[in-house]
């Protein structure tokens, strides 16, 4: 995809070549287990949305066979298993550890629509039967090349017609300058057995290194300070199976595509929109990359323009008809949803129209900056509503109803000029886009229910999934109630259920006591409705449809 609307290509047929076994079943996940989180560019309503807008049908999530390779401790596919009781879901994982922990959370949970299986991706055969969503994140490059081979085998014989696989992998020229480090580290740590010393050595040598270059300005010291200031924000057991795994392949993105046409994959877009258009490159720069007809060697010079080092790459079947060609027709019955964030400014009046600019932060940290009128109505509607999405007739009703009048009649919103806004916020990312209606409350929860994996993980922990299928932190607060939001209280309930904690001292309120009467009634339901608000903002609460819905079984 290019800075102006464009298209991409690709094909080929499945090899005869047999699949070895892997038969090693205790791995280096057993020894240093790998964090398992949800990984949001990997649901399937973000491949079903780009699916969809490329011309496909898949299949909608609610109702899918999901299939995760590499599924580590469930942390990513639980949650969608438990967003979607009526979908089925199944996990691979190699690592008898991390495939322990996921089947003991399952337990804990009590989902019946998802099961975890120990074993080799390898070993996959036709018999598990198809799916029409494929996840493997974080696997492809860090496995034997018999493994990668089977990822993508598996991806092609287990794929339904309109299915879709999600694959991530290093990618170059980017990695060229990360694998310089790990090759380094490598050699430091050689002959090292134990885990956490090999680790602990690895970040030695990288904080002696940028020690010694402190006082150079050279590229190559900034790029170490940088790469060491990554680094130390990530846990140990992402440094160890990034950097110091025995296998870490990076793919030039062609080659990646010509792997996967071998077994009949053809390329239908990335997961992130924004990743495949070049708007924001220099006007000549994207002319160039928008006259090449082949989408897949476009994207490899977009790759060596901005040092790309890692894809989340969606395939499908080969044959299957894609439309990569984008013209705002097709932004015209899909739903927009974003948060901005306004940001200090001094006010700037123009001479000529006396408007007053504001700057707003959006999600991918850039500040944009929006005249008086529609763009700041349009930011101030679509914020309003997030986490919920709005269709573009919503979101000219609100605007309209923010237009001040003077006293007239509002003028109506150029829906055709609205819809070209919003193509272009999307594909500079900075805006979210879906084809179905919300599957979350964002207010007016009668009987709030957070999902049954969010509720689990409060009382392990202070880390919880949203519907958004982010990760993000709670209160202790927090861990003491959402655990009753299983859609069977009311508000007042919920209300019982706090007026019981503040009384018992486990839930702290300001410094305000308890009293007796309707005064003592007050503080509890006022929490209630403000915390329930707050799961609301949050992305946390499902709609009520959802929980009239039966648990849906393993087909």
């Amino acid at each position: 995809m290019t800075g102006s609307p464009s298209t991409i290509h690709s094909s080929s047929t499945i090899p005869t070549t047999s699949i070895p076994q892997i038969e090693k079943a205790d791995t280096s996940y057993d020894a240093v287990p790998y964090g398992s989180y949800p990984i949001p560019a990997s649901h399937p309503d973000r491949l079903f949305g780009i699916g969809t807008l490329f011309g496909m049908k898949p299949v909608p999530p609610e109702r899918a066979r999901i299939l995760e390779l590499g599924c580590a401790g469930g942390g990513n596919l639980m949650p969608i298993a438990s967003q979607f009781p009526n979908a089925s879901c199944i996990g691979i994982e190699l690592s008898n550890l991390q495939s322990e922990d996921a089947k003991i959370a399952l337990n804990f949970t009590g989902l019946r629509n998802i099961e975890i299986k120990q074993g080799s991706i390898a070993d996959i055969k036709p018999e598990l039967g198809q799916f029409d969503y494929i996840i493997c994140h974080g696997v492809f490059s860090w496995v034997p090349e018999e493994v990668r081979e089977a990822i993508l085998r598996v991806s092609s014989q287990n794929l339904s017609d309109n299915g879709i696989a999600y694959i991530s992998y290093n990618t170059m020229p980017g990695w060229y300058l990360r694998g310089m480090v790990r090759d380094m580290m490598l050699r430091h740590v050689e002959g090292i057995k134990d885990t956490a010393a090999k680790t602990a050595q690895a970040r030695a040598l990288l904080g002696f290194l940028v020690k010694s270059t402190e006082s150079h300005t050279s590229p190559y010291a900034a790029y170490l300070r940088a790469e060491a200031e990554f680094l130390d924000k990530q846990p140990d057991a992402y440094l160890f199976h990034d950097h110091l795994e025995e296998h870490n392949k990076a793919y030039f993105f062609q080659d990646f595509i010509r792997f996967a046409s071998q077994y009949g994959l053809q390329f239908l877009g990335e997961s992130t929109l924004s990743n495949m258009w070049t708007g924001n490159l220099p006007k000549e720069t994207s002319q160039k990359l928008e006259s090449i007809q082949d989408g897949v060697l476009s994207g490899h010079y977009m790759d060596c323009i901005v040092g790309r080092s890692f894809r989340e790459t969606l395939l499908v079947r080969s044959g299957i008809p894609i439309t990569r060609h984008l013209d705002q027709s097709r932004f015209n019955n899909i739903r927009f949803l974003g948060s901005f964030k306004e940001e200090p400014v001094a006010e700037v009046l123009s001479a000529k129209s006396e408007s007053r600019n504001k700057e707003y932060k959006t999600k991918t940290g850039q500040i944009i900056s929006a005249p008086e009128g529609s763009s700041q109505l349009t930011i101030e509607a679509l914020t309003n509503a997030f986490p919920g999405s709005l269709s573009l007739e919503q979101l000219s009703d609100a605007m309209e109803a923010g237009i001040p009048t003077n006293g007239k009649a509002a003028l109506p919103v150029d829906q055709n000029q609205l819809a070209a806004t919003l193509m272009q916020w999307v594909l500079s990312g900075f805006i979210d886009f879906r084809f179905q209606e919300d599957r979350l409350v964002v207010k007016g929860a009668n009987k709030p229910k957070v999902s049954s994996w969010a509720r689990s993980q409060a009382r392990a922990s202070r880390f919880v999934t949203n519907l958004r299928h982010e990760m993000i932190s709670v209160s202790e607060v927090d861990r003491q109630i959402i655990p009753l939001l299983d859609g069977t209280r009311d508000i007042d309930s919920i209300a019982t259920q706090i007026e019981t904690l503040i009384r018992s001292g486990i839930l702290k309120t300001e410094s305000e006591s308890m009293q007796v009467g309707k005064k003592a009634r007050e503080l509890p339901l006022r929490v209630a409705r403000q915390l329930v608000e707050q799961y609301g903002k949050r992305a946390m609460l499902m709609p009520e449809s959802t929980v009239r819905e039966p648990m849906g079984e393993l087909a």
